[in-house]
Parts: structure tokens; C-alpha cells; sequence
């Protein structure tokens, strides 16, 4: 083999085997997934996620020919050549900064001022799909799939992990997904029940993923708890899990109300970090919340499996991803002009009966002074 090929596949293999080594299992994908074709947008920042077209060219292009690369080593190769695109509407979202790009979107010229830098960010992006309800019911790819993103910024070691949900055209940090809870008692539905009773499709047990502050041009936060919840026909248990050094393990953690009994997973492994609701080896969870309040905002994909709560995130506006694309957005941006700023007073109809003002003025050297003080001074500053 080449030697170019060989420090080639040393490198690419190493930055694509310490982002694998970030979970306990699951495979990337190769390319941009459907699921997260086109154009995203929340009030402050459109987002993409795209392929470098000038990666796959040239002497790499060869390498993925070549018959003597393995199929891991091209996968390698390839994983490296996602980028996510994130344009900031700044300046009260009259304009529009392409902070974040892949360097083939460099083919349009960038619009440069004292606030940019004048070089774009490049931020490479893995997917890792966790739950794609399409596998599972054959619904249509993207209408409900839950994923973990690894973003790499540059000169940062460590991939910042993502969970995020995408029903439909929206995409959701906060989200839930249901595990079976069939054997469970709290399926049983009794007499003396009251009140008004949830939908079916939200019975049971809502396990949540650790919730992040965005897909950022810098690092962002992760949440220390996760906070999943157990629906029944009158109550809503909020169960809190917490970050832990114990190894993950498939058991399950056990509360009760009364004489009902309920079993929800011991843990749940989110964001490279493993979360746990009860102490040591006890399977007995404390200090549950009971209310009765069901979540006012939410979105269920057609199996009912994932649920988005509050307001996405983001919401697909464009089904295509390009440099085009990006350039047309800021092109169309540029070409706006704010508004007149409204008056600092609101109108007023007063009379001030100004002829009144002016026969009190009469004969008062002082304010003659001043008036003819004033008109000098605008004549000066003509």
C-alpha cells in the first residue's frame, strides 16, 4: 500500500475509533442521515448538516476505490467528511454570520466585518442512531428515530455527545422514549379512579436522555439529573436519575404507592455518562414525586414511542442542504432593511396653545436670549 494511504488510514482510524470508544455500543452511520436532511431553524440560528464534497475528491476518492483498503478503513475515511453548518442571526437576526461550515462551502464567498472571524469553524459530526421507529413499524424514515450526534470541535479532545429526537419535521433536546411496562400494576384500571384520565398512549414509563443546551458552535452544557416519568390513569411519578461511577446494568429499581407496585429501568446510560435512581446496589427508589399534572405541550410520533415535550428545538424549513442554499439565505438576508425605529414618545394631541406661549414670552429678555442663542447655533451647524 501507498505510503500516503497508510498515514492516511493511521489518522482517520484513530479519530473514528476514539469517537466509537465513547459508547457502549451501536454503529455510525456513513453520511448525512435522511432524517436530518435540509435546513433547520429556531429564532437564533439556522442549522445543516452536510457532506464536504471537496473531501471525497481527489487522492482520497482513490483511497475508496482502492482495492486494497478494507472496508473499515474506507468507513473511516468517510465518517470523517460530516460537518454541521450553523448560521447565527445576529445583529436582532438582520444578519446572517456563517460561523460554522464544512471548507467546500467556501466556494461562495462569505460576507466579512469586524464581528465574524474571518475563517468558519469546521465541526465535524457523527450519527448514531439509538431508536428508528422505521426499523421497527415501517413508518418513513425520520418520522420518528431517536439519535446520539458527536460533534468534535477543534482542539477538543473529547466528541460532545447529543441525545435528540426528530418527529416528523421537528427536532426535540427534550424528549422521552416509552419502555414496556405491561406486567406492571399500574395497567390495571380500577373504580375508584376519578379525575380526568390521560390518553392511553401515555401510560406508562417515559425514560428521558440527558438534556443538552443546544447544537452550539461551542461546547455545551449537559445536564447533571435526568428526569424520566411514570404515567398512570390518575398520577404522573417524576423519577430522578442521577450521574454515577457504577457500571451500567440492566437491573430494575422498584417504588410503590400504596398498594400498587411499579419497576422502571435502575439505569440509563445517556451522553457517554451512566445515570442511576437508586444508591449502591438497593433496587428500591426514594423520594419519588407524585402530582397529577400531564405535560401541556408535546408531540408523539405515529407508534406512540417518542415524545417531544415543549416547543423543538429546531423545525425543518428546507428539505434541501447546500452551499446554495446557505448562500441564498444570506444573500436574501443582506438585501433587507430594518424598519424605522418606532418613536421614543408615543403621538400626543395636546394643544399647548403655542400663542399663549409666545405673548408670555414677549418683553422677557431671558428667553429672548435664548431663543436667538438657539438659532445661531443651528445656523453654525448648517
Amino acid at each position: 500500500m501507498k505510503p500516503f494511504f497508510k498515514i492516511l488510514i493511521s489518522f482517520f482510524l484513530a479519530n473514528a475509533f476514539f469517537a466509537a470508544a465513547q459508547v457502549s455500543s451501536g454503529n455510525f452511520l456513513l453520511g448525512v442521515p435522511d432524517a436530518f436532511a435540509g435546513l433547520w431553524e429556531r429564532d437564533d440560528r439556522f442549522v445543516m448538516f452536510a457532506e464536504s464534497e471537496d473531501f471525497l475528491e481527489s487522492r482520497v476518492q482513490e483511497f475508496l476505490s482502492s482495492p486494497e483498503a478494507s472496508d473499515d478503513e474506507k468507513n473511516a475515511v468517510r465518517n470523517q467528511a460530516k460537518y454541521v453548518s450553523i448560521l447565527l442571526k445576529t445583529f436582532y437576526g438582520w444578519y446572517l454570520d456563517r460561523t460554522a461550515e464544512p471548507e467546500s462551502f467556501s466556494s461562495e464567498a462569505r460576507f466579512v466585518n469586524d464581528s465574524t472571524c474571518p475563517e468558519a469553524e469546521r465541526i465535524r459530526v457523527e450519527f448514531r442512531p439509538l431508536l428508528r421507529m422505521a426499523d421497527v413499524v415501517g413508518a418513513d424514515q425520520g418520522e420518528g428515530s431517536v439519535w446520539e450526534i458527536f460533534i468534535r470541535y477543534p482542539g477538543v479532545r473529547e466528541p460532545a455527545i447529543i441525545p435528540l429526537a426528530i418527529i416528523g419535521g421537528n427536532l426535540y433536546l427534550n424528549f422521552a422514549i416509552k419502555l414496556n411496562t405491561e406486567n406492571d400494576e399500574s395497567r390495571e384500571v380500577t373504580d375508584d379512579e376519578t379525575g380526568e384520565n390521560p390518553p392511553d398512549e401515555l401510560l406508562g414509563f417515559w425514560c428521558s436522555l440527558v438534556p443538552t443546551d443546544g447544537v452550539k458552535v461551542s461546547l455545551p452544557a449537559s445536564g447533571e439529573n435526568i428526569y424520566s416519568t411514570y404515567i398512570t390513569r390518575d398520577s404522573v411519578y417524576t423519577i430522578r436519575y442521577w450521574k454515577t461511577d457504577m457500571e451500567y446494568s440492566q437491573e430494575r429499581a422498584f417504588f410503590s404507592d400504596g398498594g400498587k407496585t411499579f419497576s422502571v429501568v435502575k439505569h440509563i446510560q445517556s451522553g457517554g455518562k451512566n445515570f442511576s435512581c437508586t444508591n449502591g446496589r438497593s433496587v428500591t427508589i426514594r423520594n419519588v414525586q407524585k402530582t397529577s399534572a400531564l405535560p401541556e405541550v408535546y408531540e408523539l410520533d405515529s407508534s406512540a414511542t417518542i415524545c417531544g415535550l415543549g416547543e423543538p428545538y429546531l423545525r425543518r424549513v428546507q428539505n434541501e442542504n447546500s452551499v446554495q442554499t446557505v448562500a441564498r439565505l444570506v444573500r436574501d438576508a443582506m438585501s433587507k432593511k430594518a424598519p424605522n425605529p418606532d418613536p421614543p414618545f408615543p403621538p400626543s394631541n395636546l394643544d399647548f396653545h403655542m400663542e399663549e406661549i409666545y405673548r408670555l414670552e414677549e418683553g422677557n429678555l431671558i428667553i429672548q436670549s435664548l431663543r436667538k442663542r438657539n438659532k445661531d447655533f443651528g445656523k453654525l451647524s448648517q
